[in-house]
């Protein structure tokens, strides 16, 4: 990373079976690739963990399934939520504008190399199941 020749490998190509029967494609990165994301979550972690409600969950740390269904109980019990509404907006990640991610990570982001690194990852490509290599021009793979 200091000698800046880091260079991002592919990502290998799985699939997860959803509760509906079909399947969610999920890309596997490299151990080395790994790490290096794991260190870069924690710094966007650090700089956008502030801005989410209490009642967010999604892809949040230390939040889970059974805490969220808990709280749900709870405020559905004794406060005053009346209803509970579901949205999921259909194939975001596989649709995400990757320019579009780059200029609002640059919003709050003032380190040209950090914000590299993330197009870095999205330009890498995905090792198919077939043994084909493709370059998806929108969309982040989900690990």
């Amino acid at each position: 990373m200091k000698e800046k020749r880091y260079r991002a490998k592919l990502m290998r190509r799985s699939y997860m079976l959803k509760e509906n029967g079909k399947e969610r494609p999920l890309g596997i990165p490299a151990l080395e690739d790994k790490l290096v994301q794991l260190g870069c979550a924690r710094i966007l972690t650090a700089i956008y963990e502030q801005d989410f409600m209490d009642s967010s969950h999604g892809y949040r740390p230390e939040r889970s399934a059974r805490q969220v269904v808990g709280e749900m109980a709870f405020n559905l019990q004794y406060g005053s939520y009346r209803y509970i509404v579901e949205a999921d907006i259909k194939s975001f990640f596989d649709n995400l504008d990757q320019d579009w991610l780059g200029e609002m990570l640059a919003l709050r982001i003032d380190d040209r190399a950090f914000l590299d690194l993330i197009r870095k990852w999205l330009k890498a490509g995905v090792l198919g199941t077939d043994g084909q290599v493709i370059h998806p021009e929108t969309g982040t793979p989900q690990a």
